[in-house]
């Protein structure tokens, strides 16, 4: 009995994080598609954007990464998508 409720308690979780990671993707997507159109309407880019495209012409992609992740708080890949989308 205790094994049927960890085989399900597992299999729960399981559904879980794989429904986590794909609105982890979804929202990438989101925010990939809303710079695209922010850029073409000719939003104001924020301040921070102007301080990661100069590290990343400085040759410091990695840096401004971390600098991504520290101000959003975002995950590694959607911080470095973030990045992407900058160049």
């Amino acid at each position: 009995m205790d094994n049927i409720i960890i085989y399900v308690l597992l299999l729960y979780m399981f559904l879980l994080t794989s429904k986590i990671d794909s609105l982890q993707k979804h929202i990438t997507r989101m925010n990939s598609n809303l710079i695209k159109v922010a850029k073409q309407v000719g939003v104001p880019q924020e301040p921070l954007d102007d301080e990661l495209r100069n590290l990343i012409n400085e040759g410091k992609k990695i840096q401004a990464i971390k600098e991504v992740r520290k101000a959003t708080g975002l995950g590694l890949k959607e911080a470095k998508d973030y990045v992407d989308n900058l160049q």
